[in-house]
């Protein structure tokens, strides 16, 4: 288990239905090939995080391991990440044939993309 900076606690983790659908809604979206990101601002809500992988993606196997990658990209990022955000990203079926630097540099890409990414 990882503590500090890098450390992915509960609380930071995206849960309910009505939150993703709340994203889906309202934030802003960034298209890659490989997975749809979509990000909103909440003033004094604090930095969530949430990943979706359908079985479009493939199996059990792939799909977990997706969202290991993807939990794996948001704990080693977060700290360059504003504290304000919520993200959720959404595979696409192109990710399950991707590496771990594969979909860290696509995720990266996007987050850039919407000017949330600083390093």
């Amino acid at each position: 288990m990882c503590s500090g900076r890098y450390a992915f606690p509960q609380s930071e983790r995206l849960t309910r239905r009505r939150d993703y659908q709340r994203m889906y809604r309202e934030g802003s979206k960034r298209v890659g090939r490989a997975f749809i990101c979509y990000t909103v601002r909440h003033e004094h809500q604090g930095r969530k995080f949430g990943c979706a992988v359908s079985r479009r993606v493939g199996g059990a196997v792939t799909r977990n391991r997706v969202k290991r990658y993807l939990r794996e990209i948001y704990r080693t990022h977060r700290p360059e990440l504003p504290p304000n955000l919520r993200i959720v990203i959404v595979a696409r079926p192109t990710a399950s044939g991707m590496t771990y630097d594969q979909c860290r540099d696509a995720v990266r890409a996007l987050l850039k993309g919407a000017g949330v990414l600083h390093e």
